[in-house]
């Protein structure tokens, strides 16, 4: 019975692993191809909502930039309603829009769509004066989207901010929020 069970846990092993090879691997022809197909600058709706919890906001303009990374204009307005320290809301509401970068990490890729995970860096603003404190926001690196090209040339993604930082004060109330995107792209392509 022992070396039944063994046999059994041993083959079982040797898939899993065998699983994970198998996975499909994208090679730089295939990315370069994704990144030509996704450029452009799309125009659309957000929403924002709590993770998990209730909506915010919804419809506000947002603007998105596709190169070989994604730019977003992120307007910080919904975020600083979600603050209960005013010196932390009115500092978010002073700086009113960030510019968010992002890599992209492919999924999956067919002929109409790409699937992707967003890989957005820190958002650090400076103080403008000398008494202000700089604001970092943190972002989850396990959000994506999906882009739809051929036919239809729009974005959806999800970005999600969890940690919000002034100075060297994390702001512990905060809740994770997901900022949803979508956009359609403009006749122009960069």
């Amino acid at each position: 019975m022992k070396k039944s069970t063994f046999f059994i846990l041993f083959v079982t092993l040797i898939f899993i692993s065998s699983c994970n090879k198998d996975e499909p691997r994208f090679t730089t022809t295939h990315i370069q191809n994704a990144l030509f197909e996704m450029k452009g600058i799309y125009y659309g709706d957000m929403r924002v909502s709590y993770y998990h919890g209730d909506r915010i906001s919804e419809g506000n303009e947002c603007k998105v930039v596709s190169t070989d990374s994604l730019t977003i204009h992120m307007d910080l307005e919904p975020m600083a309603s979600t603050i209960a320290d005013e010196a932390f809301a009115s500092r978010l509401r002073e700086i009113s829009v960030v510019v968010v970068k992002a890599g992209y990490d492919f999924l999956q890729m067919d002929d109409t769509m790409f699937s992707f995970v967003l890989l957005p860096g820190d958002v650090v603003v400076s103080g403008d004066h000398s008494d202000q404190s700089p604001v970092r926001i943190v972002f989850d690196q396990t959000f994506g989207g999906d882009v739809f090209h051929n036919e239809r040339n729009s974005i959806m993604f999800n970005l999600s901010p969890i940690e919000l930082w002034i100075g060297n004060e994390k702001y512990e109330p905060f809740r994770q929020l997901v900022y949803h995107y979508e956009a359609s792209i403009d006749n122009y392509t960069l």
